[in-house]
Formats: C-alpha cells, structure tokens, sequence
C-alpha cells in the first residue's frame, strides 16, 4: 500500500469523549428540568393559599392558647373556649400604660372551675418561662381576669397578649394591690395548680 494512500482522518479521542458526555450531560439537565416542573406542579395541587392565611392568623379556632395542670390532667383551651365563659370588664389604672385601659376575659375562677382544677396555689407561666405564684384564694377573693381583649381589642404579644393575668386593681387593699402587679403575668401560656 502506498504511504500516501488517503485515510480516513479520525478524530481525537477526547473530542469523541466530550460529545458523549456532553450528550449526557443535557439528558440528566432535561430529567432535572422536568422533576422540577413535576414538583412545582404537584405542590400548586395541595397548597392552598387560604390555608396557609388561616394558619398566620393568630386567635385562628382550634389553636390552643392556654394548659390549665391539675392533679395530672391538663385542660387545654382555645380562644373560643375562653370567649364561652362569661366576660367581666374592667377599666382599671396600671404601671404600664399611661392611662386607664379596659381589659375583658372570664374570671380565673370560672377558668379553673372548667378546668376542674383545685388547689392553694396556682403557678401562672408566661410564654418565655417567666413564672408568678399566684394564691388560690386570689382567685376567689379578688375577681382576678384572664384578659382576652385591652380597649375591645384582641391583644397581640407587643400589647402583653394575646392572655393576660389582670386584677381590679383600682377596688383591691393597698398592700394586694402593689404585690398584685408582680402577679399579673402577661403573655401567659399555661396555669399549674398545685
């Protein structure tokens, strides 16, 4: 054969390497795509924007806002639960607002009755842990509030909410009435009587 016969020019190896991987390449690129769309897809189906604003909202039915513990059984309730039980209001003067502001809840006494909770002390918690230790007779004697509302208004956590432990302060005894507002705990989650 002659050394200057025509042969086939053949292309590098790595070139014919590179097209493969590059074809490879492109089908994973195309399956990722078309997972992706797949996921998009099936998330739209089952999320549903009103759920998620139900969710969002604070006093939503069903969300548990306070635990009364008593004797091993926990009582939990709801702000529907709390709003069924009669309202007292109260427009008393306090050390954190200016003026004289209503609050409106049911009594803690008809709250622990639901509850069916006795005992001689009851330990008020609020929602960072912070605890007051508050007498049982407190809740006969002095018409103690859990507050729903401040001024007709539900109460959010800047404004101390959405519960808050609050005394007539303005008809109690002077020496009741100062240690009453180390008691009075805002942003409460959970009542444990002991």
């Amino acid at each position: 054969m002659n050394a200057f016969s025509r042969r086939k020019p053949q292309a590098p190896r790595g070139r014919r390497h590179r097209r493969v991987d590059g074809r490879r390449l492109a089908l994973l690129g195309g399956l990722y795509l078309v997972l992706l769309a797949t996921v998009a897809v099936l998330a739209a189906a089952f999320i549903h924007p009103r759920e998620i604003a139900a969710h969002a909202q604070s006093e939503s039915p069903g969300k548990i806002v306070l635990t009364v513990e008593s004797q091993g059984r926990r009582t939990r309730f709801d702000m529907r639960a709390l709003e069924a039980l009669p309202q007292r209001t109260y427009k008393v003067t306090t050390p954190w607002y200016l003026r004289p502001v209503s609050f409106q809840g049911p009594l803690l006494r008809d709250v622990l009755a639901a509850a069916g909770a006795h005992g001689t002390h009851i330990e008020a918690v609020a929602v960072n842990d912070y605890t007051a230790d508050i007498p049982f007779e407190h809740a006969e004697a002095y018409d103690v509030i859990i507050a729903l509302r401040m001024d007709g208004k539900p109460m959010s956590p800047r404004d101390k909410g959405p519960l808050f432990v609050v005394y007539p302060y303005d008809r109690l005894p002077p020496q009741v009435r100062e240690k009453s507002f180390d008691l009075s705990v805002w942003q409460l989650d959970g009542l444990r009587v002991r």
